[in-house]
Order: C-alpha cells, then structure tokens, then sequence
C-alpha cells in the first residue's frame, strides 16, 4: 500500500497551497486593519529575534513594516529575505533534486519561493529607500547600486531562461507530449479569458520606476562626477521607457553635469495593490505512450489586475503622472516564466495518470486512491509579492513658501505635510495601499 501513503501524502501537501494565514493576511489589508496584516506577516515570515525563514512572507512584512514607519526593522527583515534569496541561488544539488522530484508527486508548493526578478529589484529598491530616509547615504548607495546590477542582469537571465524553454520544447524527454498539449492549453487559456499576448514586459525586463529612483537619488545626492553619470544614464533609460514629462526634465538636468538642482518637490506616489495569481483549472487532452487520449486536469497559476487605491494626487491644479506599470512588470516577467510552469505540469499530469493507470489495472482501490491523491494534489503555486504597488507616479512642484505641502487624495480630506525649513530638493513619498489604510508619507531630503 505503498501509493496509499502516498496518496496521504499528497493531500496534506496539496493543503498548503492556499493556507489560511494567507486569506486571514489579505482580509485584514483589504480592510485596512494594517497593524493586523503586518503582525501576520512578521509572525509568518519566522520566529521572533531571528532572521526569517520564509522568503514570500518575509517580503511582505518588510513592505509592511516599512509602510508603519518602521524602516529599521524593514531593512532587517528585507537584509533576511535576501539572504533567503541567496540560499535560492546556491541550494544543495542533491536536496534541490529531492524537492524537485516530490514536487512531481505534488506540486509546485513543496518547493522554496523561487524570487522573480522584480522581487529582487524591489527589495534593494525599498532598502535604499529606507536608508535614504533615515540619512544614511553610505548604505542607500550600495543598494541603489544593487538594484541597478540586478536591472543590467535582468535580460541575460531571461534570455537564458527563454532559451532553456525552447530547448525543452524541442529535444525534452517529454517533447512531443508538450508541444501537442501547450497547444490545447493556449486554446483553453483564451477560452477563460488569459491572452498571454498582451502580456509585453518594459524592453530588457526593466523596472522604470527602480531606474527612476536610481537616477533621481544620484542627481540629488551625488558626491563626484561618476555619480551625476550615473544619475544621466538612469533616467536616460527611464525616459525612454516612460516618455513621462518630469522624468524628461530631471535628464535633462542631469545632462548639464554641473550646478545645483534648485529648491522644489519630487511626490513619488506608490499606488494600490500589484497584479496577483489565481488559480485556473483547465481538462486537457493527454497523448500518451499508448496512444490513446486521455482527460486529465492541471492547474495553472494566472495573472489578475492589481487595484489603484486612488486614481492620482494632486497638489493644487497639479496631478501625479503615470511613471511606471508594476502590473506591466509582473506580467511579462510571469509571461517569460509561463512555458516551464506549463511543461512542468503538463509533465507532472501526464505521470501521475499513467500512474494511477497502471495503479487502476492491478487494483481498482489503489486507482481510487491515486485518482484522489491526483485531484487533490493538483494545485498551482500561487505565491507572490501581495504588497507591491499597482503603479508608480510622480510630479514635481515649487517649494512651498510656507514650508507645507497640501496633498489632495480624491475622496479624503488633504494631506499636510510639513517640509524642512531650509529649501531644498526633497522627495515626498507618498505609498497608498488602498483605500481603507491611510496613505504613509515619507520625506527624503538630499545632502
């Protein structure tokens, strides 16, 4: 009764694809009970006093607790997460090996978080920002410079990652079986309303706003002639991603390689909630070894729109500008990753009903019990950032005469924030998760 532990097995397993931690964590945001959503976050992520040991959810509560204003237990929990992403990057080849194979009797949920690119991005980004804030230089530069390096390896990563596809679909054990099924797949994705074709990533899998933010930290804060070339080459690049009015502006400063930028205010506004996944099960036809066709379910883990929590602010007649899209971001990212999803369970499918075949042929109550295991072990991985923006946007206004600036957010009553009373570039951040949690507001000043 081997397979009948199995079976257990793969239910227990299957359990803990959606857990309820997750649906409490997302309740409480969408109800803007903040203190609750982070308290879960921290306490999922691992225990009190140590470093965490679950890399999604050590995301989300260093997100959240840098939206509390807690920056420095941020920056520990993010200096966590990375290591975690770190640990990812050099994993044990035999204990890899080992998860991966269970994940063929289960699913994509036994294995560790793999970070996606922007999940990389993000976290230096944040960090930076975090020390920024606090008015340590020193470290904020060696997170932008982070960030930017993982940005320049981002289109090496992908195209070695598309390439790796195209050869599975080619030569791959498994070759002719996927080709016929992903075909049946793209038809069944269209049906639910899926069209990876509209899935087109920023050129080079660039996150704009990251390289925004790069750039604008360089151009405020530089110390020698390679940091205003740095800041010059960032917001290049962004402008020619965004094309967004201000961006073309601060390039433009940036290009003059000398003076003072003048007194007046950056608002960055991090708006709303990213794209996530959900869930879509889909009967595929299944070639197999024998010849005959059989229906089989798979799951697959699918894109859903983010959610803005406010359409834009304004300050006076003025309006925030989209800078960048982190649902375009996180759309052609998981569009590049979709084909090794699908092969994987179009694999993963096809053994585990040639199994409970051949289970079915010397025992109908192991078939049943391999058919059960099948079902409910058939679970995408839906695990993501939740807390990223939906999109980024920005405008830059004069300096306040009165060392205040008023913020409208449509709907609530203005803002007030108090600027600091020697004029100066300053960047008014401004991160609004929906609209039941009050926007944070943070000032970052330059030297």
């Amino acid at each position: 009764m081997k397979w009948a532990a199995v079976a257990g097995l793969a239910l227990v397993l299957a359990g803990c694809a959606n857990p309820q931690a997750r649906k409490d964590f997302s309740r409480d945001l969408a109800a803007g009970n903040l203190p609750a959503a982070t308290s879960s976050a921290v306490l999922a992520a691992g225990p009190q006093d140590a470093p965490p040991t679950d890399l999604p959810w050590a995301l989300e509560a260093g997100a959240l607790l840098r939206h509390s204003g807690l920056s420095e237990r941020s920056t520990q929990m993010l200096d966590g997460a990375e290591e975690l992403m770190k640990d990812d990057d050099t994993r044990n080849i035999a204990a890899s090996a080992g998860n991966h194979a269970l994940s063929l009797v289960a699913n994509d949920n036994v294995l560790p978080y793999a970070p996606a690119v922007y999940d990389t991005v993000m976290l230096n980004t944040y960090k930076a920002l975090n020390f920024w804030q606090q008015g340590d230089y020193a470290n904020a530069r060696v997170e932008w410079n982070r960030s930017d390096d993982r940005q320049r390896r981002a289109a090496e990563h992908f195209e070695a990652e598309i390439a790796k596809q195209r050869d599975e679909v080619k030569e791959g054990e498994n070759a002719d079986l996927v080709n016929r099924s992903m075909s049946s797949t793209d038809e069944a994705l269209l049906k639910a309303g899926v069209d990876l074709s509209q899935w087109a990533p920023y050129a080079g899998y660039v996150n704009p706003a990251a390289l925004y933010l790069h750039g604008l930290y360089f151009l405020f804060n530089g110390e020698e002639p390679s940091d205003l070339d740095k800041a010059r080459k960032s917001l290049e690049r962004a402008y020619a991603l965004t094309k967004n009015t201000q961006v073309k502006i601060d390039m433009a400063a940036a290009q003059r390689k000398g003076g003072k930028l003048k007194p007046a205010v950056w608002v960055v506004f991090e708006n709303g909630t990213a794209a996530h996944k959900e869930q879509l099960r889909i009967d595929l036809p299944l070639f197999l070894v024998s010849g005959n066709v059989k229906y089989t379910g798979i799951a697959l883990p699918v894109m859903r729109d983010g959610a803005p929590a406010y359409p834009y602010l304004t300050v006076g007649r003025q309006q925030t500008q989209m800078l960048a899209d982190m649902d375009t971001i996180i759309r052609g990212e998981f569009k590049t990753r979709f084909n090794a999803i699908l092969i994987k369970e179009i694999v993963r499918a096809t053994a585990k009903t040639v199994l409970q075949k051949q289970l079915n042929d010397s025992s109908p109550l192991l078939g049943t019990l391999a058919a059960i295991a099948q079902a409910a072990s058939t679970q995408a991985d839906l695990r993501s950032w939740s807390t990223l923006p939906h999109n980024f946007q920005l405008m830059s206004v004069p300096y306040p005469q009165s060392n205040q600036l008023k913020l409208g957010v449509p709907g609530h009553e203005d803002i007030v924030v108090d600027l600091p009373q020697e004029k100066r570039p300053v960047v008014v951040y401004v991160r609004a998760i929906n609209a039941a949690t009050p926007p944070r507001v943070d000032i970052l000043a330059s030297k």
